[in-house]
């Protein structure tokens, strides 16, 4: 049982951000098509005018479904965490905490990639070296606090857990790692192909994909 929980939380981390990736790179794919149809047709203005408010407005249908997406994500990998610990009645107590800090981590996350996208969509990309720089300290720093808390709010609950929780703890994490290192190397390798590194970093400064 442990063995089933701890493989689906895995799963669950790597395929979110692949997923939310795949679905935050669709809306980009479509603009140059629907700039091409344009092109030869000249005097068709009011008609690309309605493609771009129709093209706006799917985007930020999209952007709703991810976030649902998104949500629902987290609420299973806290169900999946929870399950696997098979907290006792005296640790419930701690748990609070810690799934704040999880959804606080999921929602931070979820805020970098939608300025990273907003970005690319409206083509503000500042090839200032010094400002991409400021921009990787500023996401380095969010992660850091991030993190910082998610510890803190583990270390009272990490505390009461006896051999067989932390057992469980230490699987769980080893798979993450595993797990995260292989989605990574996917994901920069897709980069790679399509050319968007040098994009990701002038916006985000998160080239390599320095996943939390």
């Amino acid at each position: 049982m442990s063995r089933f929980i701890a493989y689906g939380f895995a799963a669950l981390l790597t395929a979110a951000p692949s997923l939310a990736i795949a679905q935050t790179a669709q809306p980009m794919q479509g603009q140059p098509m629907q700039g091409m149809q344009g092109m030869p047709m000249q005097g068709m203005q009011p008609m690309q005018g309605m493609q771009g408010m129709q093209r706006m407005q799917g985007m930020q249908g999209m952007q709703g479904g991810r976030m649902g997406a998104k949500d629902d994500v987290t609420d299973n990998r806290i169900d999946i965490v929870k399950a696997a610990l098979q907290l006792r009645p005296d640790q419930m107590q701690y748990w609070p905490a810690v799934e704040e800090a999880i959804r606080a981590r999921a929602d931070g996350r979820r805020q970098r990639i939608e300025n990273m996208m907003s970005h690319m969509e409206e083509g503000q990309f500042d090839r200032n070296f010094v400002q991409v720089l400021q921009n990787r300290a500023e996401n380095l720093s969010e992660r850091g606090a991030e993190l910082k808390k998610l510890a803190d709010a583990w270390q009272p609950l990490y505390a009461t857990l006896d051999d067989a929780q932390k057992r469980r703890m230490r699987v769980l994490g080893v798979l993450i790692l595993h797990r995260m290192r292989e989605g990574m190397e996917a994901r920069r390798e897709q980069m790679e192909d399509e050319g968007g590194g040098a994009m990701m970093g002038a916006s985000t400064g998160e080239t390599g994909m320095g996943r939390e």
